[in-house]
């Protein structure tokens, strides 16, 4: 009996090892995730240090324990629309000190990798879809995952 049971465990980690989780947030009332390996911590909006000369979806930079992030409005920066100031998401340090302002946490979802669908993109050069790699279903609506590294090579790309 046991022995069924372990074999049961073991055959159910196997078939998660492909699902990732995800952190589903709001923007502007879309949802939207990234992966949770991705995240450092979720804080409440705080002082913004502005810099000069820079994009408007860049307000400036916050203070996470001595150390300066810089803070992207993603509202801004993929529809024209500041975000209103109320959550922050800091990534990891290993990506790159960055802060994106986001409405709110909807959920942590687990996704199997063949649950996830592709997005086209367009040609043309500066379209928004280029910063999503993806989407899912969940909850009765559509999420789309963000590509952390495809923002900011557009980042740089209008810097």
């Amino acid at each position: 009996m046991e022995n069924k049971k372990l074999t049961e465990d073991t055959e159910n980690t196997t078939e998660n090892a492909t699902d990732e989780k995800y952190l589903v947030f709001s923007i502007l009332g879309r949802r939207f995730a990234f992966l949770s390996r991705f995240i450092s911590e979720i804080t409440l909006f705080e002082t913004v240090y502005p810099l000069p000369l820079m994009p408007a979806y860049v307000p400036g930079i916050i203070n996470r324990y001595s150390i300066p992030y810089a803070l992207f409005d993603i509202g801004l920066l993929l529809f024209k629309t500041p975000s209103p100031r109320t959550k922050v998401l800091v990534l990891k340090d290993d990506i790159d000190r960055i802060a994106l302002l986001i409405d709110d946490i909807i959920g942590i979802v687990d996704i199997p990798q063949e649950e996830l669908l592709g997005v086209e993109t367009s040609a043309e050069p500066g379209d928004k879809t280029e910063a999503i790699s993806g989407s899912f279903n969940w909850d009765g609506g559509d999420v789309f995952v963000l590509d952390i590294q495809r923002i900011l090579s557009q980042i740089a790309g209008e810097l």
